[in-house]
């Protein structure tokens, strides 16, 4: 997953507001684990968010994508921060940690309750005693907003995207188109597919329950990256 959007991740994320993600996680985390030193960035992608938090905890990073973490590799060169190739349906970095996160609906990208259930036991497992987990998930409404009649088309000066969306069996499939403007002022195309879940609040507390995780808050945050709900689960 994201070999090619991994070439245009950062331009296409230019517009994120990183420091409020920060924010709200730190709000989690004095909420939470106030003592908490180490953290795991579950799908951490190019290292944006390791490099603000490094300010304050000792941070490790864990993606899928051997390309984003060779970017954030160098984003993070000067800075003690380990990065794991792993999938998050089941992960051992071989350490424990006091605080792990996964944002920007990164667990959104599993399909199905088993490979939930499956990536929350590992969350426990690579927990502390009293540790926490912070995550964000996005819904039906937020996927019927974004693409309208099943299409989303981002049309920028040097980068054009268009995702076009179905539904099939419970399963949010979307094939990505990139057009990004090379150095010759040519057009390069880029292709990939995606697949996502919507998970029932239901779901996400069943299978946190079974995995030794309780859910201690849950906020509704439509003022950074659309509506989306950010969970807190502490390790029982």
């Amino acid at each position: 997953m994201y070999k090619v959007f991994s070439k245009l991740y950062d331009k296409f994320m230019e517009f994120s507001d990183y420091g409020a993600w920060e924010k709200q996680v730190e709000e989690l985390i004095k909420e939470g684990q106030p003592k908490g030193k180490t953290l795991l960035d579950i799908g951490c992608g190019t290292g944006e968010l390791l490099l603000r938090m490094t300010k304050n905890y000792q941070c490790d990073g864990m993606d899928l994508s051997e390309e984003m973490l060779k970017i954030a590799q160098r984003k993070l060169k000067h800075r003690e921060v380990k990065l794991f190739l792993g999938d998050m349906v089941e992960f051992n970095t071989g350490y424990k940690y006091d605080i792990m996160v996964s944002l920007f609906d990164t667990v959104n990208h599993m399909v199905s309750v088993e490979e939930l259930e499956s990536h929350l036991r590992s969350v426990a497992n690579s927990l502390n005693d009293e540790g926490v987990y912070i995550f964000d998930i996005v819904d039906r409404e937020f996927m019927d907003t974004m693409f309208p009649g099943g299409l989303f088309v981002d049309n920028r000066k040097d980068i054009t995207c268009i995702w076009e969306h179905e539904i099939e069996d419970g399963i949010d499939y979307i094939d990505a188109t990139y057009f990004l403007k090379n150095s010759r002022g040519s057009w390069d195309k880029l292709t990939e597919s995606y697949s996502k879940k919507i998970f029932t609040d239901a779901e996400i507390e069943k299978c946190s329950e079974i995995s030794g995780l309780k859910i201690t808050k849950k906020v509704i945050n439509d003022k950074i990256a659309g509506r989306r709900t950010v969970y807190l689960l502490k390790k029982k």
